[in-house]
């Protein structure tokens, strides 16, 4: 029986012998090399994305927040329409309701009217909403500690949002 090799190229037989021995370390050493930055890069994306859902969730419980204080909701209203429109673990104490104040050009804390049906920024006053330190968790554990703000695996994340009061 004639035993027939397969062609891999001019001068070189598939795989077999010492030359194919060698590709094959050749691409398990491209393998450890490459597999590092590979996974780095996966976890980035997935970490990231995670991060900006729950950034973007928190900007939208602000925003339905500033409206709701825009149109003159007392505080309770508003904080129970931040903590529908955003993510489920944000808290009464995270979210901070306030108005500027012109004559001391700084924001104070919104309380209701007497009658309680509504909040107290008057007219054409700017409200904001704001969700502080929503303690996102982070999925990749201390993979990426180096980050701002990043504390025993937890990455705070704030939003706000200011509108004028109708």
């Amino acid at each position: 029986m004639v035993r027939r090799e397969q062609w891999a190229g001019p001068g070189l037989r598939s795989g077999t012998g010492a030359r194919g021995a060698a590709r094959r370390g050749a691409a398990l050493v491209e393998l450890v090399i490459v597999a590092p930055l590979l996974l780095l890069l996966v976890l980035g994306i997935m970490e990231f994305g995670v991060i900006m859902h729950d950034y973007i969730m928190l900007a939208q419980g602000a925003r339905e927040g500033a409206r709701t204080a825009a149109i003159g909701h007392p505080v309770k209203d508003i904080q129970k329409r931040v903590m529908e429109a955003s993510l489920p673990t944000v808290r009464r104490n995270m979210i901070q309701i306030t108005e500027f104040n012109p004559g001391t050009g700084g924001w104070v804390a919104v309380g209701d009217k007497a009658s309680g049906d509504k909040n107290d920024v008057p007219a054409d006053g700017i409200v904001r909403v704001t969700i502080k330190s929503f303690p996102h968790h982070m999925v990749t554990g201390n993979f990426f500690s180096w980050l701002p703000g990043y504390s025993n695996g937890v990455l705070n994340l704030s939003a706000s949002l200011t509108m004028r009061r109708e």
